[in-house]
């Protein structure tokens, strides 16, 4: 049974604008043929549930053999992702996972299991930057990489209610 409390933290998470502003990204077609044709040759393009994922810092990009996303307007339905400047500290949780990695370190908690992954949450000319497979296990996903075309799936269960 779901208490009172817990229904507001539901729709508290659901609808939480933190300090990291969040905006939709643009819908793209399902099919790989639209993907492809909308990607440059050395583009990375990354797709959370068929939803192209942008931010005014262009997307995702490469650092140190390792897909990398910004955190400017960085929105995942359904999560709350907040970053703290005092603590340095990311945070990405929804109803099932957590997780929180610090800049410079390679190391992140998720679920309160210690994983060590290949680059480290970093700044980069004023621009946050944090490994796709961080954001992909702190939301629970699944994640398919297609290195032909440079393209990153992840499918990620959507809470109910919030499905298009």
């Amino acid at each position: 049974m779901i208490t009172f409390k817990k229904l507001m933290q539901i729709i508290g998470l659901s609808v939480l604008v933190t300090s990291v502003t969040h905006s939709p990204a643009p819908a793209v077609a399902a099919s790989a043929t639209t993907r492809s044709a909308t990607a440059g040759a050395s583009a990375i393009q990354v797709y959370l549930n068929n939803e192209w994922i942008t931010s005014t810092a262009g997307g995702a990009t490469l650092i140190n053999n390792t897909v990398m996303l910004s955190l400017d307007k960085l929105y995942v339905r359904g999560a709350a992702i907040t970053y703290d400047e005092h603590s340095r500290m990311l945070t990405i949780q929804n109803l099932l996972t957590q997780g929180s990695m610090k800049i410079g370190s390679t190391n992140a908690s998720v679920n309160g299991k210690q994983i060590t992954y290949s680059a480290a949450f970093q700044q980069v000319n004023k621009q946050l930057y944090i490994p796709l497979r961080f954001v992909n296990d702190a939301i629970g996903g699944s994640l398919e990489w297609d290195a032909v075309h440079r393209e990153a799936f992840i499918s990620y269960p959507e809470p109910a209610g919030l499905s298009k």
